[in-house]
């Protein structure tokens, strides 16, 4: 009988073979071998992704064009006078199952895609068109294809790590010796399946203890957190520039009173703040906040 792991390279490479399959046979290789961090990875791949953009992995990051609903002439473009709002509108993260990825990416070879805003996006639109109008990005299939893709790549490329190990998985189990090798391999499964920051893991220790130390000092950061709110008002920032400020302020936070936060997400949302306050010139506040925030990157 084949191996499991070749069987998972081959599935990997049949285009036949749908990618939420694919997974679902990944899931019981990573299960079997427990490493839990592509069971996580797989599991969100599978159900779905919470509406958290950092979370959701770079590659399901979609871009297409704004475009608003007339009902006289249909789908037209949205124009903006503000080139960075247009730019950031014409990108989003897709959190759907990869299931359904599956059915729509052969089916809109010769259409197109809509995802649809959320409300907050929605009304920032009409308050300066003056026109409720329904307003989408429209994405081309190859772009869910692209996604379809990377998440073969990833179960493709985790597969050969797996072989260089020496796990092969005869029949539909795995040996203690291909156990172990399994874990001699560091993921990172948060954006994509490589070398995993801040990570310990360990496996048939019954009596052995392991910890997770984030280098961030949650205490002075949630005291960053609290004079950067406090100077939010202030920042020369669009609605949608300072609705995004809050939503990774908010991110944070929620990490921050979590029982094991998650330093990625942390480290992500930081550096999207970053980027924010890096975008406002002449600002001494800006400024004075960027050179706080340098101490948590």
């Amino acid at each position: 009988m084949t191996g499991l792991i070749l069987e998972l390279q081959r599935d990997s490479l049949d285009r036949n073979v749908r990618v939420s399959d694919l997974l679902r046979k990944a899931l019981v290789v990573s299960r079997k071998l427990n490493i839990s961090e592509i069971q996580d990875w797989i599991n969100y791949e599978l159900n779905g992704y919470p509406n958290d953009k950092n979370i959701i992995p770079d590659y399901r990051e979609m871009y297409g064009t704004p475009k608003i609903w007339n009902q006289y002439h249909g789908w037209q473009p949205l124009n903006f006078g503000e080139p960075k709002m247009a730019e950031q509108l014409s990108r989003r993260k897709n959190y759907q199952p990869i299931g359904e990825l599956d059915e729509l990416g052969p089916k809109g070879d010769s259409g197109e895609f809509h995802m649809p805003y959320p409300q907050n996006i929605v009304n920032w639109i009409i308050e300066r068109l003056d026109v409720p109008l329904q307003a989408s990005l429209v994405v081309p299939h190859t772009e869910i294809i692209g996604i379809l893709d990377a998440v073969r790549n990833k179960v493709l490329e985790w597969s050969l790590r797996l072989e260089e190990q020496g796990v092969m998985g005869e029949g539909m189990s795995f040996t203690d010796k291909e156990k172990q090798s399994a874990h001699a391999i560091t993921y990172q499964v948060t954006n994509n399946i490589g070398s995993m920051q801040n990570s310990q893991l360990q496996q048939d220790s019954p009596n052995s203890t392991q910890s997770l130390t984030v280098s961030v000092d949650l205490k002075e950061l949630a005291g960053f957190l609290k004079v950067l709110k406090e100077k939010t008002e202030s920042l020369p920032l669009d609605s949608a520039e300072k609705a995004e400020l809050c939503a990774e302020i908010a991110t944070i936070e929620h990490q921050i009173a979590s029982p094991k936060p998650k330093q990625v997400i942390v480290k992500e949302s930081l550096n999207t703040v970053r980027s924010l306050l890096e975008g406002i010139t002449g600002s001494m506040i800006a400024s004075g906040l960027l050179s706080q925030l340098a101490a948590f990157l």
